[in-house]
């Protein structure tokens, strides 16, 4: 590896699922790269400029004629365009090459004698060469994006063929003051050229970032697809995993997007203002390092996708390792003379029960009135209540819920910054409840608070062990009379939320400890007070809830 990766490699590392936090300081290590271009690392000052060209020039013509598949990276390389004067060159001093004696074992190859069979010499120079591109540019070459500056490679690779050979036009382009009009063309075009990278560096960063969103959304859907195996199990693996990638997609929004961008703009800018001339050698030398820089820019977008990737193919392995171990158990319990149900007949005995159940249940106005029966809610999310989680955003679940906006701006999560808190951080556990509540009454509800950080709910008049604070609890805003809002109260019951707390205007839900209360009684004063003329028959339902007796006998 050569010097310029080994200072490099370890920043790019640094960046992983664990940093993926708005006071990530990831984009501000973006100036960072100016250790790239240090003039003083031009390898083509330390070569014979003529015998460089002219191994490189044969260096591209063997490729075109003989097989490289063998030689992946490489192969990968020429197929985007012809090597260039500096790649060979920064191959040449990494790797303290003998420039002479490598331009005389590829000016020994003949395709009339020796075919696609190279002399030891020769495969050992395309080896490392090989090896070298892999090495440094390997990502960005497997991936095309070097094969984005193929085009510039050509026309940069034309310029320097024309001032290889003649210094004194070097020193003469010096700046766009230049006087004599030939002169000055040649310096707009190196401009242009310049533009060109600029722009096509930034659009790497789009194409990566629409890639990796689509690979984020593509594991969360593989996981919803498994909620038929994964029972219950899909619950907590689902929390993290959809945890992971919001935090990504943060990572990557359009804020955070553009300050990435502005960064590398105002690198490249100390770039350009590094050299003190535009000539073709400079500009070649810069799209050279850009192209590196293409290299981290994809390491440090790619390393926290990869981590997800990793966990959900990690839940993938476990779970199929599980099912066998459980196969293995039931072929022995079947040997010996048990019988056994597999796991679908019992999940299918089981719901058939509960749907047997739940159809002899009173109905929601019934045990609003005081009548009582058992009902059986799944504790398992189905796999369309994780769908729906899943494509949950700042508006809601369509059809069934959304926010207010005091609910979609609450940002502040633990005393730090992030779009979204209010909802985002929310538990899992009660947005499937909170569908279950739903599909029993038929009601689109709005939320008017989800999760509140510390801050948040102490300005809001918050209790100090709120569940707001924790992301255990909501409160919904339900539309309709005494009638309809109890009938909510009990399916919300029956749906397992555990704290249910009745105000004039929305009703609070949560899953921590069994309680429930009624605003402006006497132990519970608020700002919210239900209607005296209600109290009495809000209390004696919330009080069949706190005795779990909205859903059983």
């Amino acid at each position: 590896m050569t010097a310029l990766c080994e200072s490099t490699t370890p920043l790019a590392s640094r960046f992983d699922a664990t940093l993926l936090t708005n006071a990530s300081d990831v984009f501000k290590e973006i100036d960072d790269y100016t250790k790239l271009v240090d003039l003083n690392a031009n390898p083509i000052e330390r070569l014979d400029r003529q015998t460089l060209v002219d191994l490189t020039n044969a260096t591209n013509n063997l490729l075109d004629k003989i097989d490289i598949s063998s030689y992946n990276t490489l192969s990968d390389r020429h197929s985007q365009g012809p090597l260039t004067f500096v790649e060979v060159a920064d191959f040449l001093v990494s790797n303290n090459q003998d420039i002479d004696g490598i331009f005389s074992a590829v000016g020994d190859w003949s395709p009339t004698v020796m075919g696609d069979n190279l002399s030891a010499p020769l495969d050992s120079y395309l080896g490392d060469l090989d090896y070298y591109l892999n090495t440094n540019l390997g990502k960005s070459i497997s991936s095309g994006l070097c094969g984005a500056f193929t085009n510039i490679f050509a026309t940069l690779g034309g310029l320097f063929t024309l001032i290889s050979t003649a210094q004194d036009l070097i020193a003469d382009i010096k700046n766009l003051t230049e006087k004599d009009p030939i002169k000055l063309a040649k310096s707009i075009t190196l401009t242009m050229v310049l533009k060109k990278i600029k722009d096509t560096v930034l659009e790497i960063v789009d194409k990566v970032i629409a890639q990796l969103i689509k690979q984020v959304e593509g594991v969360v859907n593989s996981l919803t697809g498994m909620a038929g195996e994964l029972k219950c199990a899909a619950k907590s693996a689902f929390k993290h995993i959809q945890e992971a990638a919001n935090q990504i997609k943060e990572f990557f929004d359009e804020v955070n997007k553009d300050g990435l961008k502005k960064s590398l703009e105002k690198f490249m800018a100390k770039m350009v203002a590094q050299f003190e001339r535009l000539t073709a050698e400079n500009v070649a030398l810069m799209m050279f390092r850009f192209c590196q820089l293409t290299e981290i820019i994809q390491e440090l977008l790619t390393s926290p996708v990869d981590g997800i990737k990793k966990l959900a193919s990690a839940l993938t392995i476990e779970q199929a390792a599980l099912k066998s171990a459980g196969l293995v158990e039931t072929k022995k319990a079947v040997e010996a003379g048990a019988l056994r149900l597999s796991a679908d007949e019992r999940a299918k005995n089981i719901e058939a029960s509960n749907e047997k159940i739940n159809e002899e249940a009173p109905s929601l106005a019934e045990i609003a009135d005081g009548a009582s029966g058992n009902f059986e809610c799944p504790t398992c999310p189905s796999q369309e209540e994780l769908e729906q989680v899943a494509g949950m955003d700042e508006n809601g679940v369509g059809g069934k819920f959304s926010f207010e906006p005091q609910v979609v701006n609450q940002n502040d999560f633990e005393g730090k910054y992030l779009k979204g808190a209010g909802w985002k951080k929310v538990n899992h556990d009660v947005w499937f409840k909170l569908l279950r509540t739903i599909a029993q009454t038929g009601a689109e509800v709005k939320i008017n608070s989800g999760y509140r950080s510390p801050g948040k709910n102490a300005s809001v008049g918050g209790a100090n062990k709120s569940k707001h604070m924790t992301g255990d609890a909501i409160d919904v805003r339900v539309s309709g009379d005494y009638n309809t809002r109890a009938q909510f109260v009990v399916a919300a019951s029956r749906a397992g939320f555990t704290g249910i707390g009745v105000y004039s205007s929305f009703i609070h839900l949560d899953i921590g400890g069994r309680r429930a209360w009624v605003a402006g009684e006497p132990t519970t004063p608020s700002d919210y007070p239900v209607p005296t003329t209600q109290t009495a028959r809000w209390v004696e339902l919330v009080s069949r809830h706190d005795r779990d007796k909205l859903r059983s006998v």
